[in-house]
């Protein structure tokens, strides 16, 4: 996995980073909370191993900030000095995926990750398989797409890409994170590879005004597809 930490206690943060990479994680250290958010505009991680008390911005200001900004939250567990209960439930109840108090207890805390991951692996399963919107269906079951009930030939990649998108109708969509969930994190796709399955999605899928769909390029940024109500004849 590719795993973000924050930890500005440089010994403390070397230890958690070499028992991550022996695990065989990538790990990505920063000292400072305000740095997390900024990365976190551009890149997507699997995971977010965050301190509380942190130069910058806290790490309870990186959660607030995650839940607030991200489209596909990144799961956070807190790793930290601060064992104060009603630290611990507001960081839970603001939307953290777990939280332990250092010292770090190297076998508890792999299994704490893996919890949490088979457990945001369960919710995602469980999610809707079927979208609806206007004219056009699309099932991630049968992995079909239809206009007014007619099946559109779409390629996997095509498909991924329409589900992530429709799911987020109405919302603008980071190129980052657009690729992550189509293409994971792992595989290097050039943001031309996503221009191409734009336009290409565009013209399968018929979205335009005339058809109730408007799909918008921002600059440097992303797309938005939008709903809207074709004119009147």
């Amino acid at each position: 996995m590719r795993i973000l930490v924050l930890e500005d206690d440089v010994a403390q943060g070397d230890a958690l980073i070499s028992l991550l990479v022996q695990a065989g994680h990538e790990v990505h250290a920063f000292a400072r909370g305000d740095d997390v958010m900024r990365v976190l505009r551009r890149e997507v991680f699997d995971l977010a191993l965050l301190d509380w008390q942190t130069p910058g911005a806290t790490g309870r200001e990186v959660l607030d900030w995650i839940r607030e900004q991200l489209l596909e939250p990144v799961p956070v567990i807190f790793v930290s000095q601060q064992d104060n209960e009603a630290d611990i439930v507001d960081a839970l109840t603001a939307g953290a995926d777990d939280y332990l108090t250092k010292p770090i207890r190297p076998a508890e805390l792999m299994a704490r990750i893996g919890a949490v991951m088979r457990r945001r692996a369960s919710v995602d399963s469980s999610q809707q398989m079927v979208l609806n919107s206007g004219a056009l269906m699309l099932d991630r079951n049968a992995r079909t797409a239809m206009i007014n009930g007619r099946l559109v030939d779409l390629t996997q990649k095509e498909f991924d890409l329409a589900w992530y998108l429709f799911r987020h109708i109405g919302q603008l969509v980071p190129r980052v994170q657009t690729l992550q969930a189509v293409w994971g994190a792992s595989e290097s796709v050039s943001s031309r590879t996503l221009d191409t399955h734009i336009s290409r999605l565009r013209r399968k899928l018929e979205l335009t005004p005339e058809n109730g769909f408007c799909l918008i390029s921002v600059y440097g940024y992303g797309y938005r597809i939008e709903h809207i109500e074709p004119e009147p004849l």
